[in-house]
């Protein structure tokens, strides 16, 4: 019947987010510094839901997702 929705319809599926962030200084003397990192987003590259529809004619479907695996790289020099 059109009108008659399930309970818990319009919420969303469990995210699991697993970022990490590995990052080192090496030393060059007593004045200089590199600073080495490398952060990687959504490790295991899981889909997760950002939002699901909360009208009654389509209610749970996904209509947005949150971004798949990411990795950013950065070296910083300090003198």
């Amino acid at each position: 019947l059109i009108g008659n929705i399930g309970r818990n319809s319009g919420t969303k599926p469990t995210d699991v987010f697993t970022d990490i962030r590995i990052a080192r200084t090496l030393r060059f003397g007593d004045r200089f510094r590199l600073e080495a990192a490398a952060d990687v987003f959504n490790l295991i590259n899981r889909f997760n839901v950002a939002d699901v529809n909360p009208l009654w004619t389509n209610a749970g479907q996904k209509t947005a997702a949150f971004d798949p695996r990411q990795v950013q790289i950065s070296l910083r020099l300090g003198w």
